[in-house]
């Protein structure tokens, strides 16, 4: 019985495979909601001008959710797309929650105000972490440190996380 445990937990253990997941559906995500914006660029920047932001910056999240959304699928440059998600999430949360009021958040159709803007920030913040895995086309960080820009045939400290 343990033997089939073990059997069946070591097929399922798959680090890789389960970032190259995650990178599809938060890239995914991130796709699909920018091309929405860019459908209707007009009302995109109309909406952040409401929001107290300058026209462009809804122009430039549009923009960034399309590339940086195929990007994480394919795997190129993860880790500064993830980041750049994480932090534009951080403030679409913070600014849901400030429509409710600061006694907290709401509850809608959909949950609490700032739910799925929270989650998708973790979400990208723990791909940042984990980086683009095997499955990916151009990662920068080192197969053995993590280290970001390390060059084939340069001393690499090794795992400083090693699991």
């Amino acid at each position: 019985m343990k033997s089939a445990f073990n059997s069946a937990s070591r097929f399922w253990f798959s680090r890789s495979l389960g970032i190259l997941l995650l990178r599809l559906e938060v890239g995914f995500v991130f796709f699909t909601h920018g091309l929405t914006k860019i459908e209707n660029l007009g009302r995109t920047s109309h909406m952040f001008v409401g929001m107290g932001f300058p026209a462009w910056v809804g122009v430039f999240i549009a923009f960034l959710e399309v590339i940086g959304g195929v990007a994480l699928m394919l795997g190129i440059v993860t880790r500064i797309f993830a980041v750049a998600f994480g932090i534009e999430m951080l403030v679409a949360a913070f600014l849901s929650l400030g429509h409710a009021g600061m006694g907290g958040a709401t509850p809608t159709w959909q949950g609490t105000l700032g739910g799925m803007e929270m989650f998708l920030s973790i979400m990208s913040f723990a791909l940042a972490l984990m980086g683009s895995g095997r499955y990916s086309l151009f990662r920068l960080e080192c197969h053995s440190c993590g280290g970001m820009f390390c060059k084939p045939g340069e001393k690499c400290p090794g795992p400083q996380n090693p699991v």
